[in-house]
């Protein structure tokens, strides 16, 4: 897992044009959705008791809901670059629109960001909620997780190998009997890889934060974290640390992880099936060689 997050560095590297393009296809749109939903939360003025604690925890569950949803366009233009294939981003954008059925359903539906989303809408603007933001968040947050953890690999099924959602045809291949054969046989290894992905992007997002705050220091020389108040100290937190630092740091994790989780999708899939040709090819030549013996 550590070489491929350190293989995943050269690829940003390499195309970091063309992943930042894609990247903000669908961040751009997913962030003014979340803008919609919870751009309310944060406190109108920045010089009281309130910093935002309602707003940052919403924001970051709607980034964490949304990350699989924001690499669609990525995963959609590191495939056929494997291969030497050059796309532009329109010809990436149509791959992915005829692809929006299915990830309308499997990511959208299933892994509980519309249910997110429709929840947000329905979230008082007066008083917290603390039964939706908070109860009803983690467990989507925590079903999410689970999908995650044991089917992480939906996007690449759906925009690479192009499998349908169903068909008449009993033989055929849908997504979720891919799925099934990809991700079963290693359930307990994805698993253990989450857990481990998980608190390297929680670890990675704190030191993207800390690089933003060291940077406006650079900038602006302005280094204080904490500012004086006749009641006490309080953050240094203004509209645009909370509003649009806080979260494109967030979304630069994910960026980032995208990446990740492409190549480790190429490891599972050299790794699973690369070993079902061995046991073939060994299989075929304890055939060939038990008549000669």
């Amino acid at each position: 897992m550590l070489e491929t997050i350190d293989l995943a560095l050269f690829v940003v590297r390499d195309f970091a044009g063309p992943i930042i393009g894609c990247a903000l296809l669908a961040i751009v749109p997913l962030g003014l959705i979340n803008y919609a939903l919870v751009g309310w939360m944060a406190p109108a003025e920045y010089d009281t008791d309130v910093i935002g604690f309602r707003y940052l925890w919403n924001m970051t569950v709607l980034i964490f809901l949304e990350a699989p949803l924001a690499s669609v366009f990525i995963v959609a233009y590191l495939g056929p670059a494997v291969f030497l294939e050059d796309r532009t981003i329109r010809q990436v954008a149509g791959d992915v629109l005829r692809q929006s059925a299915a990830l309308f359903l499997c990511q959208g539906l299933l892994r509980g960001v519309l249910v997110a989303w429709a929840l947000y809408l329905v979230t008082d603007r007066l008083e917290g909620n603390g039964f939706i933001e908070g109860f009803l968040m983690v467990v989507i947050c925590l079903w999410a997780a689970a999908m995650r953890a044991f089917r992480p690999y939906i996007n690449e099924i759906v925009l690479l190998e192009k499998n349908p959602l169903w068909s008449r045809k009993g033989g055929a291949i849908t997504v979720a009997r891919r799925s099934s054969h990809l991700h079963s046989p290693y359930s307990g290894d994805l698993f253990v890889r989450w857990i481990g992905a998980a608190g390297i992007a929680a670890l990675l997002a704190v030191v993207v934060l800390y690089a933003a705050y060291m940077t406006q220091g650079v900038l602006v020389s302005d280094w204080a974290f904490y500012i004086s108040q006749d009641h006490g100290p309080i953050l240094n937190l203004d509209w645009f640390k909370l509003e649009v630092v806080y979260p494109a740091c967030l979304w630069l994790v994910v960026v980032f992880w995208a990446v990740v989780r492409f190549l480790s999708y190429l490891d599972l899939r050299i790794r699973h099936e690369g070993w079902e040709v061995e046991l073939l090819m060994r299989a075929e030549a304890l055939r060939l060689t038990t008549p000669v013996a």
